[in-house]
């Protein structure tokens, strides 16, 4: 036997592998089939010149070696130099060997099956499982072989064995026995074995559920298996996870590519898209027949759409959808309108619809109807139409100019506000929260608010929007409420006007406030549109008084600041409204002594006075300020000098009255018996200090606010001079001083400098102001420029402190 040159390696074995070989009955090989080089079983035996025959890679890679050495080729056996190197394949040969193989291979299979069906030993199963993937791998054949000889199903029954390396080599084995074998995987899709594939995605090893992936992409090249494979409960979101998982990298591109499978399968379809693989759903929508279309469509409206997913329906399948609407029968037009509610739901959805549009055919649905509609499908579409336009106009967009049939009508048009109000007042109640709810949308907007306002008063709807405050479903209750609130700036003379005829009406809203321990939104929406009704309507405010509203409110307002009234995000906007009603009363108690005593009786000053004091909203602020202002003006009127004792009185009544004189000290600034309750006087109630304490605030308004409540106690009928001295004592001169200078609007900088020149009135303060540089200029910038009124009362600040000349009066006489 000759040898490879001198510092050659050994060449690679090519021999069949021989484990097991002592099963009995196996015929040994002849000499001949083994190669001279490597001593393996030769695979494609060739022969050369000399007649000797060598495995053809065996003796390539002799003549590679001879030739990389620059040596003359010979012959392996004879090492005689050879004339050519040719190769001839040995077809007797390898006959022979094939069919040595596969006697052999026919025995080892029969013992395979043995040990597999027989529960053999964990190491025979093991050898078992090798065998048939070799013997899978030399032909497709062998795979239909071991399917006849059930095989198949033996091995998919231990992937329930208790070792993990049966489990794994079974896997494997299965992988390659359905590869390119539609008759296998359909055995695979019987019984529960699917289901047991599945499970090692979540309870297997890693290289379980590497291996069971492996399978699943195989079997979900079928149809069938495919369909099996999405019946099994959980799986979607099983593989979506997997696919999603980017720490699992070797396996998620697998189950990435099984998910792409599934999604061939019709069946599949609705479940991928509830894990958010929406594509398969996209190509039928788009690109199957109208039939497939329109169960797509159907499908869509059971989901549960992200955003994004919204977003991306939209763009791709809006005009899809919009065409159904317009062309489809009465299946797909409903499916199709039920989808387009739910991507709209999202404001950047809704414009791109819009752009497809989807307005004209969501009206035509709306208030036209063909003559081939059922009565049960006109209903429905009318309720999908009436949701999509609430999406619709809340997505932000400009419909003052947009048209909505050819008649160029707009959403804000007289007649189709009205066709609108129309539907509202003789419809069921799903359509009619829906049109609430646009309508509410619509006049949210300044632009639309004026023409729909326009068409409320032409069509005299407002008594029937009223008359749902009343309406049994809460929901319809709120959204008339929120459409109310938004009409106040326009109509709130008529809506205070009705809701006083009807005083049934203005009772049950009182009654909504005053029955709750948790604040709901009615609530909010109830006290919002009282609240917002015009404080100068003394008709509405005698309503509520004779109601016991006013008595209510103030109980609440104690009851949300006390805590027995449970917090929520409507406690905040709740307080707002409800000290905002009780402010009313304050704007009308010159005109009626009812009004003083019902302020009295409430305690209101020390009311307003406490709600100054928590860290409130801006808004409870101003109107507490705006409240104890009005309250303030009248002190004057109500405090009472105290009486002086009578000459004779005895010993016990002197003494009894230097008692009570030492009681009922006499207020410094309205000079009578004051006190918080009876005369709402600030000195009392202690209003002072956090009045003072508003001035510092960011809000122009709670300044405002706060200021107009201290000028109070500067105007005439009152004691300006022990006032000031007052709020010079607490620090409020300083800031009085601030707010002038910062100048920051003129509705404040009108009540600053009049504060500033009834201080100034005072020759000390005039002094103190005349060294501060800045109120000089601020006053002097207030002389050129503020309005007549108050630049002739900052001609008198800045007499105070010699900035301006004082002329006397000049008189001519004649000689």
């Amino acid at each position: 036997m000759a040898e490879y040159p001198e510092d050659e390696s050994s060449c690679t074995s090519f021999g069949y592998n021989n484990q097991q070989d002592e099963i009995s009955g196996l015929r040994p090989p002849y000499k001949a089939f083994r190669c001279p080089i490597s001593r393996e079983i030769m695979q494609d035996p060739v022969f050369i010149e000399s007649g000797y025959t060598f495995e053809r890679g065996a003796l390539v890679k002799w003549f590679e070696v001879f030739t990389k050495r620059g040596r003359q080729q010979v012959c392996p056996i004879t090492l005689k130099e050879l004339s050519s190197t040719s190769i001839i394949p040995n077809i007797a040969l390898r006959s022979a060997i094939e069919e040595w193989k596969e006697t052999n291979d026919a025995i080892r299979l029969e013992k395979a099956v043995i040990h597999l069906t027989n529960d053999g030993a964990d190491s025979d199963v093991l050898w078992s499982m090798e065998f048939i993937v070799q013997f899978c791998s030399k032909n497709t054949y062998n795979k239909t072989l071991l399917r006849k000889k059930g095989v198949v199903t033996v091995i998919a029954d231990m992937l329930r064995s208790t070792n993990e390396t049966v489990r794994l080599r079974v896997l494997e084995a299965l992988r390659i026995l359905v590869e390119e074998n539609d008759e296998n995987k359909d055995v695979l899709a019987e019984g529960d074995i699917v289901r047991t594939i599945v499970k090692f995605l979540t309870q297997g090893t890693f290289q379980e559920k590497d291996l069971a992936i492996s399978l699943l992409y195989e079997l979900s090249k079928a149809n069938i298996l495919s369909e099996r494979i999405g019946c099994v409960d959980g799986v979607m979101i099983i593989l979506a996870g997997i696919a999603s998982d980017t720490e699992i990298n070797s396996i998620t591109e697998k189950a990435d590519q099984v998910l792409k499978n599934l999604g061939k399968c019709e069946s599949n379809i609705m479940q991928l898209a509830e894990v958010g693989r929406i594509e398969p759903l996209f190509d039928m929508l788009l690109h199957g027949t109208p039939e497939k279309q329109s169960q797509m469509a159907s499908h869509l409206k059971k989901l549960v759409l992200s955003n994004d997913l919204k977003l991306l329906m939209a763009d791709k399948a809006g005009p899809t959808l919009v065409k159904m609407l317009n062309e489809g029968d009465n299946v797909a037009q409903e499916s199709s309108l039920t989808a387009l509610c739910q991507i709209s739901s999202n404001e950047e959805s809704a414009k791109m619809l819009i752009e497809d549009k989807i307005l004209s055919p969501v009206i035509n649905y709306l208030f036209v109807v063909g003559p081939n509609h059922l009565a049960s499908h006109r209903m429905k579409m009318k309720e999908l139409a009436a949701i999509c336009l609430s999406n619709l106009v809340s997505s932000g967009v400009d419909f003052i100019a947009m048209p909505i049939n050819d008649k160029y009508n707009t959403l804000v048009s007289e007649n189709t506000v009205e066709d609108l109000l129309h539907l509202v007042s003789n419809t069921g109640p799903a359509i009619q929260f829906k049109l609430i709810q646009t309508l509410t949308t619509l006049t949210g907007s300044e632009s639309a608010v004026v023409p729909i306002v326009d068409a409320i008063k032409i069509s005299g709807a407002l008594t029937t929007l009223i008359q749902l405050i009343e309406a049994p479903r809460m929901e319809i209750r709120v959204a008339s409420l929120k459409l109310l609130q938004n009409l106040l700036g326009h109509m709130d003379q008529e809506l205070a006007k009705i809701l006083c005829q009807n005083s049934g009406q203005l009772g049950s809203l009182v009654q909504v406030i005053s029955e709750t321990s948790l604040l709901t939104e009615e609530h909010v929406a109830t006290i919002g549109l009282l609240g917002g009704l015009s404080q100068s309507d003394s008709s509405l405010t005698t309503q509520l008084a004779e109601l016991g509203a006013f008595e209510i409110f103030a109980s609440q307002v104690a009851r949300i600041r006390q805590g027995d009234i449970s917090s929520s995000r409507y406690t905040s906007p709740a307080l707002e409204g409800l000290v905002k009603i009780l402010t009313r009363i304050t704007f009308m108690l010159q005109e009626n002594q009812k009004n003083i005593q019902l302020a009295i009786s409430l305690n209101l000053a020390s009311l307003f006075t406490d709600l100054l004091g928590i860290n409130g909203s801006d808004e409870v602020l101003i109107n507490s300020a705006t409240a104890l202002a009005n309250l303030s003006i009248e002190s004057k009127n109500l405090s009472k000098l105290p009486q002086q004792p009578a000459h004779k009185l005895n010993l016990i009544n002197r003494l009894s009255r230097k008692q009570a004189s030492v009681v009922t000290k006499p207020c410094p600034v309205h000079r009578g018996l004051c006190s918080a309750k009876d005369t709402f006087c600030l000195i009392e109630c202690k209003a002072m200090e956090k009045l003072i304490q508003c001035l510092d605030n960011s809000n122009n308004n709670v300044v405002e606010a706060a200021l107009g409540a201290l000028c109070t106690l500067l105007e005439d009928g009152v004691d300006s001079d022990e006032a000031i001295c007052l709020l010079y004592e607490l620090g409020g001169i300083e800031l009085i001083f601030d707010v002038l200078i910062q100048d920051e609007t003129k509705a404040l900088q009108r009540k600053a400098v009049w504060a500033v020149e009834r201080i100034l009135r005072i020759e000390d303060m005039a002094k103190q102001a005349a060294g501060h540089a800045s109120v000089g200029i601020a006053l002097g910038r207030a002389f050129q420029l503020a309005d007549s009124s108050t630049r002739e009362v900052a001609r008198k600040a800045l007499e105070h402190i010699k900035r301006l000349p004082v002329f006397s009066d000049i008189y001519y006489t004649t000689k």
